[in-house]
Order: structure tokens, then C-alpha cells, then sequence
């Protein structure tokens, strides 16, 4: 099997609905064509709003070696053991702000992703039970290991804010952010929808060094690529896209995405990323 020649390039590709096929999962094709991708020596990741123990679920068929970047850039973990490298922590005065904003607000409340104890958590408010708060918890599921309300005996503390979403119609987010713009200059946030929510748009946000651009900055420098290729589909993926060499959104990505995009490839339902990076590799390996 033939190994990668220069230039040394770093591929770095969202999930859902980039890499992922509508039902989350990933494609055998894509499994097929990506391991032998890495087994090469090419240079893959992902970089995904999910948390490392869902990326890597969602993943599980590849063998993946670099370091996976999740909650959107915040903690950047192990792609075997899910184990965090590192994690951005949201400024403790912005949650604390947040927080005492949303009071104001019937339909906004925020959903607290921290770490605490070596590993990740969900908090929330039960008092304050908004249509988004309970949708989320109800795509959830009792299951879900992190989820750990907010209570008397177990108050939130704002230090171990990583992440922040706040699920809600959209004029009543665009309200809130427009309301605390002070507040939303000191964190990066992104305003997004998810054919998952219909009807209920997202305004995430968390430290600016916790972006997906600046996680995978992080590591091209730690694994010395020359090069980076980013693929994705949403909002969120925009910063990513602004700082890669070439950027590539699938043929169902949001408008704003395509407009600052290098090519739009195909769709993501048919393996768009993988044949994309197995079809450069090969040429690479054959110049």
C-alpha cells in the first residue's frame, strides 16, 4: 500500500449532515474510503457540535488517530478514549450575565454544557421549564449520562461553563442577542437552524478560543500540516471554512455557507467528504 507524499494536508470535516447521512450515521463507503485514507498516513479528523463520546460513537467504524474536536471547538479529545486534551471555558461573568438576562425572557432559557470531574455534563433549570428546554431533554432521552439539573444542593457553577445553547423561536433569540450585544461581543455565537428542531432555531456560544477555526488551528500546528481542507454544512462552520486553505460545503449546506465556500461537492447523503479526500489522495500519491 502506497503511503502520502507532500503537501502535507490536514482534512477536517463537521458531522451531521456533512459526513453523516440524514439518520447519523456514516455511510460504508465513507468508512471504507477514509480508513484507507488514514491508514496512508493521510491526516483526517472531525470537527462537531456533538460531544466526544457521541462523535465518537457516530465514528466508530474509522480508525481514526488524531484528535477529534467537539462541542463545537471547546474540548478537543482522544478519537479512542474520549479523554479531553483540552477544554475552552466560557467566561464565568458571561454565563453569570446570561443567566440573569434570561429572567427577562418567558421563551429563553439556556442549556449549560460544563466539565466537571473529568468529564462532560448537561445542566439546566427545572424551574424554568421553556418549549426548548423540554426539546431538548426530550432528543435526549433518560439515558443520556450527562444530563444533571440544577438544583439546591447541586448549584450550577459558572466556572465550569464550556458551552451555552439556548433553543427558541428565532425572532425571540434575535431579540435576546440583540438585547445583550455587549455581552455577545466577548464569546464567539452562532444563530442556527436544525431540520432536527422545526420551528425552534439555536443561539450557541462559549469562549472565542473554543470555535471549531481555533481548535483546528491547535492542532495543523501540532501535527505541522501545510495545508488544511475543511468541509461542512451550517453556520457554525463558517470561522472553520474563513481560515482553511480550500473549503468545501455540501450540496445541501446553508446559503451563507456556499457564499464563502472554495466548491460546493455533493451531496451529503452520498458520501460527498470521503470520495472527495480519496479522490485527491490517489491523485496526490500518483504526481
Amino acid at each position: 500500500m502506497s503511503t502520502i507524499t507532500s503537501p502535507r494536508t490536514l482534512y477536517v470535516s463537521d458531522l451531521d449532515r456533512t459526513l453523516l447521512r440524514s439518520d447519523g450515521t456514516l455511510g460504508q463507503l465513507s468508512v471504507e474510503l477514509l480508513n484507507e485514507v488514514i491508514d496512508r498516513g493521510g491526516l483526517f479528523t472531525i470537527a462537531t457540535a456533538r460531544s466526544p463520546a457521541s462523535a465518537r460513537k457516530a465514528t466508530a467504524g474509522l480508525r481514526m488517530t488524531l484528535p477529534i474536536i467537539t462541542y463545537g471547538g471547546t474540548v478537543t479529545a482522544d478519537p479512542v478514549t474520549g479523554t479531553a486534551y483540552d477544554v475552552r471555558f466560557t467566561q464565568p461573568d458571561v454565563v453569570t450575565d446570561v443567566i440573569r438576562a434570561a429572567k427577562d425572557h418567558a421563551n429563553i432559557e439556556p442549556i449549560f454544557f460544563t466539565f466537571e470531574d473529568g468529564r462532560d455534563w448537561i445542566r439546566w433549570d427545572p424551574s424554568r421549564m421553556t418549549v426548548g428546554v423540554e426539546v431538548f431533554l426530550s432528543k435526549r432521552g433518560a439515558k443520556d449520562r450527562r444530563l444533571r439539573p440544577i438544583l439546591g444542593d447541586d448549584p450550577l457553577d459558572v466556572r465550569t461553563v464550556h458551552y451555552v445553547s439556548i433553543l427558541a423561536k428565532r425572532p425571540d433569540l434575535v431579540a435576546f442577542r440583540a438585547e445583550n450585544q455587549v455581552t455577545m461581543m466577548h464569546v464567539a455565537h452562532f444563530l442556527s437552524t436544525d431540520p432536527g428542531t422545526p420551528g425552534l432555531d439555536w443561539l450557541e456560544f462559549h469562549h472565542p478560543d473554543g470555535t471549531k477555526a481555533a481548535a483546528v488551528q491547535r492542532l495543523r500546528a501540532d501535527v505541522k500540516a501545510h495545508r488544511l481542507v475543511a468541509f461542512g454544512d451550517n453556520h457554525n462552520d463558517a470561522p472553520m471554512f474563513e481560515i482553511a486553505d480550500e473549503a468545501h460545503a455540501v450540496q445541501n449546506s446553508v446559503p451563507e455557507l456556499v457564499a464563502i465556500a472554495t466548491s460546493v461537492i455533493d451531496h451529503h447523503e452520498d458520501d460527498a467528504v470521503a470520495r472527495f479526500i480519496a479522490s485527491e489522495m490517489a491523485g496526490v500519491s500518483r504526481s
